[in-house]
């Protein structure tokens, strides 16, 4: 009687499950969307490309995706089995909670189980892929995709105009270039009569590094008032557009290294500020570089520590949607659902919360990543041992 019950209601939860799970992810994709489209339009990407780049997008969505599908899996679940009396016969059989509970635990603990094993490895290979076509497709595109005319915007922290350009888009005259600084302090005004873009290097698996060549014109520097503080001439200039450091660097975020990879990272960050703690900071420059690196283990922690909280994450869930789920009666439980809802937004609203104290070092990178998780496991005993009937 016991298995017949097991399989019926794991077959009752996993179709709610999947049909959530790819909703969410579907979701979560639509906020990629513009930049996606805006390569096709711009770019013009081939479709086997886009298909590449939705599909690593998509796995790289699966651990914030299916915490949410299987809590409102559970919830749909319980509520159509509360309606349809199911439950009240699985009762009068004598069968205990626990036991109506312990197929969604053993599904929980299976789907937990392939999201933290796709998490170590393929997840953060999916995550540099996408990224890395990202780049790639970006930096190739700025060979084609300005426009006499018309003001270019894709270099980081620079607007380009050119009154003329021609039809290969490499080379520009009457050229503009406003260019600002990362703490916008300071702007500077370049004029050229001529431009060019200069491919320094590149091939089909490789963002190439770009420079624009400027001859004949003027830079002009303005500080933060306004005001003008320095006119240079220049025959020749080369304004650095994609380099190998920032790609390289771009391609070596964490969220991008596999679990061990990261775990390594994490204890040579560790070394390395642990080394330069043991003498005083000689200066103020010296502070702040301590500062940085010691926000930058942080962070570090936060992405690895993220990769294991979605288990527990995925089975707190379902015990919660078990305990919520389930009605008393017929149009009873929607106080229930309302609060299921409460708690979910709660809980992300808390976990964020205590990420931002973690980077600002405020607290431990491993209390942010986990207390959220215990505090759910205690609301969730709770309303679990609070359920109507004994067992």
């Amino acid at each position: 009687m016991l298995k017949v019950t097991t399989r019926y209601l794991a077959a009752n939860f996993i179709p709610p499950f999947a049909i959530g799970f790819v909703f969410f992810v579907a979701f979560l994709i639509t906020f990629y969307m513009f930049r996606i489209i805006s390569l096709i339009v711009n770019k013009g990407v081939e479709i086997g490309t886009v298909l590449g780049m939705v599909s690593n997008l998509s796995v790289s969505f699966f651990p914030l995706a299916t915490p949410l599908a299987v809590f409102f899996a559970t919830i749909y679940t319980l509520n159509k089995l509360s309606e349809d009396s199911e439950i009240i016969a699985m009762r009068s059989f004598g069968i205990t909670k626990f036991k109506i509970y312990l197929p969604f635990l053993l599904v929980s603990l299976l789907i937990g189980g392939m999201i933290f094993s796709l998490n170590s490895v393929y997840i953060p290979k999916a995550n540099a892929n996408f990224k890395n076509t990202i780049l790639r497709l970006t930096s190739t595109g700025m060979l084609t995709s300005i426009k006499s005319g018309q003001f270019f915007t894709d270099i980081p922290n620079a607007t380009l105009f050119a009154e003329d350009v021609s039809e290969n888009g490499d080379n520009f005259d009457e050229v503009f270039l406003h260019l600002k600084d990362k703490s916008g302090t300071e702007q500077r005004i370049i004029f050229a009569k001529k431009g060019s873009l200069v491919k320094l290097y590149a091939d089909e698996q490789q963002a190439p590094s770009l420079r624009l060549h400027l001859r004949d014109g003027n830079i002009t520097k303005i500080n933060g008032d306004g005001d003008q503080v320095e006119k240079v001439l220049f025959e020749q200039y080369d304004f650095p557009i994609f380099n190998a450091d920032f790609v390289s660097s771009s391609l070596d975020k964490d969220s991008m290294k596999t679990n061990k990879e990261l775990y390594k990272t994490i204890e040579s960050r560790l070394r390395d500020y642990n080394y330069m703690m043991q003498t005083p900071a000689k200066n103020e420059d010296d502070t702040k570089i301590r500062k940085e690196a010691k926000k930058t283990i942080v962070k570090s922690q936060i992405e690895y520590y993220g990769r294991f909280i979605t288990l527990p994450q995925i089975i707190l869930f379902v015990l919660l949607g078990f305990a919520l789920g389930i009605k008393k009666g017929r149009g009873g439980g929607s106080g229930n659902t309302i609060r299921a809802i409460v708690f979910l937004l709660g809980y992300y609203g808390l976990y964020f919360f205590l990420i931002s104290l973690a980077q600002r070092g405020a607290i431990g990178a491993a209390l942010a990543s986990f207390s959220p998780s215990v505090l759910l496991l205690c609301i969730s005993l709770y309303y679990f041992r609070k359920l109507d009937w004994v067992g």
